[in-house]
């Protein structure tokens, strides 16, 4: 007898396919990271060496570039800091206040760095003025191709030519060309005064304390100098009776009283014109010798002539100002400074 069986065959279900391919996520996810991945290895491997700027490298020719700009300077950043010393100061001949800055800026603190885009050296220079906390910037740009090409980033004019001077120290300017005193002991300080220009009286004070502090360690000389401001005085006075105050100054400089005589004398001055009685008060009232008052001033038309003539040796154009040992320029407020600059035995 024949049994009819009924065989059930396998039903395939067909899916459509979809629009990734029939990929399921997980698929399409390790294909997406499979990719990110070779496309890493591919940057790594064609990217360029990042390059290092050098501030060593000294030739000529700029054989590494870096988007058009130098990366290696002509330059050192030694060489851009002996530039900047100078330049410093230079402006010791600038008339106006910016004379003051070879003195305040605090050059061992001076920030030099390269500008690849600009082909130039930036340094950043902090100063501060005397006897405070008030500090200011200042900040140059020099072409390292020419770096005669110098741009102040403030608000001045650069000094009007560069000279071979250079701040060594704070508040101390060495001279080109000029050399320490033959007499080292003891150490030499001109104090060149216009007694009429701003500050020059008041200076006398510092002058005083220095040669308290110091004592015969060092020889502190006053040196006038019949400059702008005493010639204005002169205009309206008479020159011969303007000089008076620098005749009084120096040859009360010659006597032991002198500190008295410069205390008097900033009591009584008020910025103004000083006639032959009021100095002849003040020099009495500071006990000094009259005769050899007398006999100083008699002569002090002759001193004082060459007195300025040793100011143009060393080219002093603003006073007060002082020189150290023969080499070392310094206002009234940093003298203290290049003396121990100048010998470092005594401080």
């Amino acid at each position: 007898m024949q049994q009819n069986t009924k065989v059930k065959e396998p039903s395939i279900i067909i899916k459509p396919i979809g629009r990734f391919g029939g990929l399921d996520n997980l698929h399409l996810t390790l294909i997406v990271v499979i990719a990110l991945l070779l496309l890493l290895v591919l940057v790594i491997a064609y990217a360029k060496p990042i390059t290092i700027l050098s501030s060593t490298n000294t030739s000529a020719n700029c054989t590494n570039s870096t988007a058009g700009t130098c990366a290696q300077p002509m330059h050192n950043s030694t060489q851009i800091r002996l530039l900047a010393e100078r330049i410093l100061a230079s402006y010791t001949s600038v008339n106006g206040s910016l004379s003051v800055l070879p003195f305040i800026a605090n050059v061992s603190g001076m920030n030099v760095s390269y500008v690849p885009y600009l082909r130039s050296w930036r340094v950043d220079i902090t100063a501060m003025s005397p006897g405070t906390s008030e500090t200011s910037q200042a900040e140059f740009l020099i072409s390292d191709v020419n770096t005669s090409q110098i741009t102040p980033l403030l608000q001045v004019a650069k000094p009007p030519s560069i000279t071979n001077n250079s701040v060594v120290a704070n508040g101390v300017v060495k001279l080109a060309g000029r050399y320490a005193c033959l007499q080292q002991q003891p150490t030499n300080v001109y104090w060149f005064i216009d007694p009429y220009a701003p500050g020059a009286v008041k200076s006398l004070l510092n002058f005083t304390d220095l040669e308290i502090e110091f004592g015969n360690k060092v020889n502190l000389t006053i040196r006038v100098v019949s400059g702008a401001a005493t010639q204005q005085v002169g205009s309206t006075f008479g020159l011969f009776n303007a000089q008076l105050l620098g005749r009084y100054t120096y040859c009360a400089s010659q006597q032991s009283n002198f500190t008295a005589f410069a205390s008097n004398l900033n009591s009584v001055y008020a910025g103004s014109y000083l006639s032959q009685p009021v100095l002849a008060n003040i020099a009495n009232s500071s006990k000094l010798n009259y005769a050899q008052l007398t006999s100083c001033l008699n002569q002090s038309v002759q001193v004082l002539d060459v007195q300025s003539l040793l100011a143009k040796y060393y080219n002093i154009t603003q006073t007060p100002v002082a020189v150290v040992n023969c080499e070392y320029l310094a206002i009234p407020e940093t003298a203290h400074q290049a003396i121990c600059y100048s010998n470092s035995t005594l401080c």
